[in-house]
């Protein structure tokens, strides 16, 4: 819900001359002493001080409906709601994004609402400007100038893809330590519960035993949720249509690893920029958290050490421009390496490191086939 803020009142042309018209009635009544020139005046000034009444009272409930998070490609729209006064009033406001000349006007309905297309805006979060509602009384004698801002900003996140659960498959399970090295540890082999963790893992004895829900571990620890890099800092310099076209492609992937058991860790190889990556393992279930948390993602430059093929690195679904990506990768055994692609580049040779799996990402169009 928008601010409230209280309505500027201004007279209008016919509200002047009534008002100097009363005021000269009643100079005349007094002047040459005639009683009945008090009948119009009072007229004139009773029409005037009811357009003000009608000004400063009733006309100051407006209230605006912001259209919160969408897709790229979706239209967004402000929902403006009044009251029966403010039928046909004239409104006002400027389209979102860096350049704020876009003036977007119209008129109320016989309701007083109306509905006000903002278009398809680019990804990012782009501030609503104040929107002025502009009534007259019903005598037209004061023009009321009601500005509500909308307190909120425009939302707009990656267009999404629906990836397969089989292309997501990778060789993951080669690149984790073997189980027996833990399973003679009970501590290893179960952990607290998290939000998302399916009922059959629960271990019912340990979490009896000490006093919470405990869960088994069905996997190594630290590669028990799925990771995603996005290679933020290559795609540096390549300008905004490349940056779009890889949050698109780790939005959709994120996403979809988020409809399976565990949580998703998103990584970045550049300085932090979506918004919940640097928060650990995250339930990216919810479709407008995650497009709002990629809507910021932007390149940046970052040390070396912090990009893919480190010693440290884990198995992981790493995702990067294919314009960008250097001719070897060494990433840890079970990745999934995802090129990005514009639709008409041509396939590129890549040679990954061992049991790693590469696929293409041709842009609007999702997965398109393995590289060899």
């Amino acid at each position: 819900m928008a601010r409230r803020e209280r309505p500027r009142a201004r007279p209008t042309g016919r509200g002047v001359m009534l008002a100097l018209a009363g005021l000269g009635l009643l100079l005349a009544a007094y002047w040459e002493r005639q009683g009945m020139l008090l009948v119009p005046a009072a007229l004139c000034l009773g029409v005037v001080a009811l357009g003000w009444w009608w000004a400063l009272e009733p006309a100051g409930r407006v209230r605006l409906g912001v259209p919160g998070v969408v897709e790229e490609g979706q239209g967004a729209t402000i929902r403006i709601v009044g009251d029966a006064r403010h039928a046909r009033a004239r409104w006002s406001t400027h389209g979102p994004g860096d350049d704020r000349s876009l003036l977007l006007e119209g008129h109320l309905d016989d309701a007083g609402r109306a509905e006000v297309p903002l278009g398809e805006q680019p990804r990012g979060r782009w501030r609503l400007a104040p929107v002025d509602v502009v009534a007259l009384d019903p005598f037209r004698v004061v023009r009321t100038i009601r500005t509500v801002d909308p307190g909120a900003s425009l939302v707009v996140g990656p267009a999404t893809l629906d990836v397969a659960p089989a292309t997501l498959r990778s060789d993951r399970d080669s690149g984790r330590e073997a189980r027996s090295r833990t399973a003679d540890s009970v501590d290893a082999m179960v952990r607290e519960w998290r939000p998302g963790d399916p009922r059959r893992r629960v271990h019912w004895r340990q979490s009896a035993k000490r006093g919470q829900l405990m869960v088994r571990q069905e996997s190594n620890p630290a590669v028990d949720d799925h990771v995603v890099v996005v290679a933020t800092a290559l795609a540096e310099g390549l300008g905004r249509e490349a940056e779009d076209r890889l949050a698109r492609a780790a939005c959709s992937i994120v996403r979809s690893l988020a409809g399976r058991d565990g949580a998703v860790v998103v990584r970045e190889t550049g300085a932090p920029s979506i918004g919940a990556a640097a928060q650990g393992p995250v339930m990216w279930r919810d479709r407008d958290a995650a497009l709002a948390a990629f809507a910021t993602m932007a390149a940046s430059p970052a040390a070396p050490a912090e990009r893919p093929g480190t010693e440290e690195a884990v198995p992981a679904h790493v995702v990067a421009l294919q314009e960008s990506a250097p001719e070897r990768w060494t990433l840890a055994p079970g990745s999934t390496l995802w090129l990005v692609a514009d639709p008409w580049a041509a396939a590129r040779a890549v040679s990954p490191g061992s049991r790693v799996r590469v696929r293409r990402w041709i842009d609007g169009v999702g997965p398109a086939r393995e590289l060899s």
